[in-house]
């Protein structure tokens, strides 16, 4: 039981610095968008790397590769 605790503790953990390194990167690409328009390839390559994690993280989509045993 402690075990599943540590596990949805971790997980937790890993998803609130996901947000806040999602809300950084917003952030950042808002003001690459003001400040710098002509920069699109960096939004582009930032806009990639965010949906990445959001793939990752909270779409879960590690689950579907691992098996019944892993969870």
């Amino acid at each position: 039981m402690a075990d599943n605790n540590e596990s949805r503790r971790a997980a937790l953990n890993r998803g609130v610095w996901v947000a806040f390194m999602l809300a950084v990167l917003t952030f950042g690409e808002f003001l690459v968008g003001v400040i710098a328009p002509p920069w699109g390839t960096l939004l582009l390559v930032v806009a990639a790397f965010k949906a990445f994690f959001v793939i990752t993280e909270y779409m879960h989509i590690g689950r579907l590769f691992s098996s019944d045993e892993e969870h």
